[in-house]
């Protein structure tokens, strides 16, 4: 039959995983993750309520700190377009890390 719009047969089969509350925290390095969270926001004269912090999921972690990252558009895409949570938190802590090496005014810091 035909419409004066679009039809679609989706299959989202793949990300079914994405309605299971906290799947893959487990293999997110979170230790790796809070301290370069505690990094950036120490060379940026900024803190936290890490009572909080700690007591988030790690799912609630990662993701909200992607949504609230103060990165360019380019930066947030990557971080949108992560396939699962593990990648998500890897890419949030290398974004981090580098958004750290720029801001440092140690001696002998340098972006490689």
């Amino acid at each position: 039959m035909e419409t004066p719009y679009r039809q679609a047969v989706a299959d989202f089969s793949g990300f079914a995983a994405d309605l299971v509350v906290d799947s893959g925290a487990d293999k997110v390095n979170r230790p790796a993750l809070v301290r370069a969270f505690r990094d950036y926001l120490n060379a940026n004269d900024m803190s936290a309520n890490w009572e909080q912090v700690e007591a988030a999921t790690t799912e609630a972690l990662v993701n909200t700190l992607s949504l609230l990252a103060p990165y360019p558009a380019g930066e947030k895409q990557a971080l949108l377009e992560a396939p699962d949570l593990k990648t998500r938190a890897d890419v949030l802590v290398a974004l981090t890390e580098m958004a750290i090496a720029r801001t440092s005014k140690g001696p002998g810091t340098t972006l490689q």
